[in-house]
């Protein structure tokens, strides 16, 4: 995966099972994995950590499938404020 030479990228903190992990470059391994192929949950995981990893975080192999959680759920909010599908507020909504 291609770096910029003079961006630099933002570190920001998601919950990871029981703890807080900083991710380098989270938003852009987000937007690296949006302009893909549609997939499945499964392989979005693979591919969101694997992506992670290239920004230079370690993951040990041993909370994999903690940081693949914590990465989808994160990657759905994203991809839904991208979508605009957050829900608006309505009258309705409001009684």
């Amino acid at each position: 995966m291609a770096r910029l030479c003079c961006a630099k990228l933002v570190a920001r903190i998601i919950k990871v099972a029981d703890f807080e992990a900083g991710i380098v470059g989270l938003e852009e391994a987000f937007v690296n994995v949006c302009r893909g192929e549609a997939r499945d949950e499964e392989q979005l995981k693979a591919e969101l950590l694997s992506c992670v990893r290239e920004f230079g975080n370690y993951i040990s192999p041993s909370r994999e499938a903690d940081y693949q959680e914590a990465l989808l759920r994160e990657y759905k909010k994203f991809h839904a404020a991208l979508q605009g599908t957050a829900k608006p507020t309505t009258a309705s909504n409001r009684a």
